[in-house]
């Protein structure tokens, strides 16, 4: 690896000066144009990780989502690095595909390359206590962090809240409006959070009209579209009569449109499809998907600008949550 000195030598500066110019200084005309002259000859790539312990900053910002493969967080990604990339910040990207493990090493990762604020959104893994101990070290160093996709324990954390129930209730009380009474209600991982706040505002609905809630119209998979196809095969293999099917994100909703399709049951005529994301394909497929739209760009530019806000100030006092409900889009499947 070539290194400072060796720009030094062959720009005939002393290190210091090749040092301060190739860190962002302009320094004399001649001399610059002599330092990155030779750099770019030479091929030197500078250490940002030891420019970053000099400086004690990174310029970076950590986001850990649930599943790159679920068409929803490739979206909140893209929302959360444009609004950065505005402050000058870049995206730290990891993936946990809902294991505990992966979350933890994604957090000490960010712990190596010194991240200024983290965005830890878990809604499709299960909990993980001792993820809460790295998360602690951040704060305790003065790294901001928010939380979101579960209760935020034993972090004094800034929190987003997905009002999930709230959604989910739109959902079944509009099906229910449309004359369906037989619903079922598919999902991911059982214990994590999303399908529980979900399936809270699938039986509240249902209790609010005095409906009974079955367990036979329950199902757990994952939170993909393989998984709604097959959650609805079975479904509608084992006999159970359904009419509409909530999914609990779009990804599902789509796998169940195409086992509904498969079998013969036209979709809307005979099972109606509700989903939850508005990913941009919802209105694409055939039929375009009803479903419940997240305001992503809102809660990428609120988040964003609230970890910069800590950054700048400082000051990590009385976490906030930040509440965001749901809109029930109308479209084509229900």
């Amino acid at each position: 690896m070539v290194t400072i000195y060796e720009i030094a030598i062959a720009a005939k500066v002393s290190p210091k000066t090749a040092a301060r110019i190739l860190a962002g200084d302009k320094g004399r005309g001649q001399n610059r144009e002599r330092v990155l002259e030779a750099a770019r000859k030479l091929g030197y790539v500078r250490n940002q990780q030891a420019a970053n312990l000099r400086s004690g900053k990174s310029g970076l910002l950590g986001l850990v989502i649930p599943d790159i493969r679920n068409s929803y967080y490739p979206i909140f990604f893209q929302s959360v690095h444009d609004v950065a990339i505005g402050y000058g910040y870049q995206i730290l990207l990891s993936s946990t595909f809902g294991r505990k493990d992966e979350e933890a090493q994604a957090l000490r990762m960010f712990e190596m390359n010194r991240v200024e604020g983290i965005l830890l959104n878990v809604a499709e893994g299960d909990s993980d206590e001792d993820c809460d101990v790295i998360l602690n070290r951040f704060i305790a160093r003065g790294v901001p962090v928010i939380v979101a996709g579960r209760p935020a324990r034993s972090v004094e954390a800034d929190e987003i809240v997905l009002r999930n129930k709230a959604g989910v209730q739109k959902s079944v009380n509009y099906l229910l409006k449309i004359g369906r009474r037989r619903i079922a209600f598919i999902s991911g991982s059982k214990n994590s959070v999303a399908t529980v706040e979900r399936l809270d505002g699938y039986t509240a609905a249902l209790n609010a009209e005095k409906l009974p809630v079955e367990s036979s119209l329950i199902s757990y998979g994952d939170f993909t579209s393989e998984s709604g196809h097959q959650q609805t095969v079975r479904l509608l293999e084992s006999g159970t009569n359904i009419d509409a099917i909530v999914a609990a994100n779009d990804m599902l909703a789509l796998g169940a449109i195409r086992a509904c399709l498969s079998s013969g049951r036209r979709v809307p005529q005979d099972v109606a499809v509700v989903g939850f994301d508005d990913v941009p394909l919802a209105q694409f497929c055939f039929p375009a998907l009803t479903t419940l739209r997240q305001p992503t760009e809102q809660t990428a530019r609120e988040c964003v600008t609230l970890l910069l806000e800590r950054i700048r100030t400082r000051d990590l006092s009385s976490p906030k949550k930040l509440f965001y409900e749901p809109e029930l889009i109308i479209r084509e499947s229900a």
